[in-house]
């Protein structure tokens, strides 16, 4: 993206297809120099393929996003955390936790642990 200087967007909607418009992609970010909000559209127009671009920035950038929000499919963020997976996968190992209460009674929590950080408690032994 460009505004006062050159940056990345820091999301980007994928818009539904209309019938005048296909391939609509949103791009939103902030300028780092002047700190604007900037948000560029670009759609291919169906009857002739040619790409048409719409830039706003400021305060119309922000109304712009707004009314587009109804006709966002995917968003890039969402794309993101949906890679994330919460539970272990791939290469996993085994984590014992030992747990004593008050009483001095010992349980003990085994985990499945994979080396990204993600845990699932397996089994709970009183």
């Amino acid at each position: 993206m460009r505004h006062c200087c050159e940056f990345d967007a820091y999301d980007i909607w994928y818009l539904k297809n209309t019938d005048d418009y296909t391939n609509r992609t949103l791009f939103m970010g902030t300028c780092p120099i002047c700190n604007k909000s900037v948000a560029i559209l670009l759609q291919k127009r169906s009857k002739t393929n040619g790409i048409e671009t719409i830039k706003k920035v400021g305060q119309s950038a922000i109304t712009f996003v707004s009314a587009l929000r109804r006709e966002k499919e995917l968003s890039r963020n969402s794309l993101n955390r949906m890679k994330l997976k919460p539970k272990p996968y791939g290469w996993r190992y085994g984590l014992n936790k030992e747990k004593k209460d008050k009483d001095g009674n010992v349980s003990i929590d085994q985990y499945a642990v994979d080396f990204y950080g993600n845990s699932e408690l397996v089994k709970k032994i009183k």
